[in-house]
C-alpha cells in the first residue's frame, strides 16, 4: 500500500487464498468491497505474494476517484506436491518387484494420474521428470514447468515361507 497523492485513495491489499490445483489451473473469487460483490479471475500460475489488481473499485479518495484493490494470492501447501517455482515435486510407491523386475506405476499429476513406465533396476529416491507437467508461467500459460516424480520403494514385511526361501536363494547367488 501506499501514500494518497493528490486526493487519490490509497490501493488496498486483501489477501485471498487458493489451492495448488486452483494456482495450476487458474480460479475465480467473489470478494465483496464497499458492500459489492465482485468477481475476479486469478490467474493459472499464481503463485504466493502474486498480486491481482482491481483497479478503481476502493474507498474514494479526496478527488472523488475510487482507488484499486490489490488481491494478495497465498497459496495453500498441497500434500501431494511441493512446488519450485514452475516445477513440481511428488512421490509414488512402487514394490520391490516392480524396482527389480520392472513394470509400470500411476504417477498422480495435477491434471490426473498418468501411467509411467518403470525400468528394470529403478532405485530408490531415483526421480523421473515429466517434461511439461509442472505448474503453468503466469505470463504464458502454454508454457509449463516439469514434474519431478521420485520413487518410494515398498519393501515386502511379511515374507511367505516360500519367498523368503526364494530371497535367501538369490542371496547366495552374488
Amino acid at each position: 500500500t501506499g501514500r494518497p497523492r493528490g486526493g487519490h485513495a490509497a490501493p488496498v491489499e486483501q489477501l485471498v487464498q487458493i489451492t495448488l490445483s486452483e494456482a495450476y489451473h487458474g480460479t475465480e473469487r467473489t470478494i465483496l468491497i464497499n458492500e459489492r460483490r465482485l468477481e475476479v479471475k486469478i490467474p493459472a500460475g499464481a503463485d504466493t505474494g502474486t498480486k491481482v489488481r482491481m483497479t478503481g473499485v476502493g474507498q474514494k479518495g479526496a478527488d472523488g476517484r475510487a482507488g484499486d484493490v490489490y488481491l494478495v494470492v497465498e497459496v495453500i501447501p498441497d500434500p501431494r506436491f511441493e512446488r519450485k517455482g514452475h516445477d513440481l515435486h511428488t512421490e509414488f510407491e512402487i514394490d520391490l518387484y516392480e524396482a527389480v523386475l520392472g513394470g509400470e506405476a500411476r504417477v498422480t499429476t495435477p491434471e490426473g494420474q498418468v501411467v509411467l513406465t518403470i525400468p528394470a533396476g529403478t532405485q530408490p529416491g531415483q526421480s523421473f521428470r515429466l517434461g511439461g507437467r509442472g505448474m503453468p508461467h503466469l505470463r504464458s500459460p502454454q508454457t509449463r514447468g516439469d514434474l519431478y516424480a521420485r520413487v518410494k520403494v515398498q519393501i515386502p514385511r511379511n515374507l511367505s515361507q516360500e519367498q523368503r526361501a526364494l530371497f535367501e536363494k538369490l542371496a547366495h547367488t552374488r
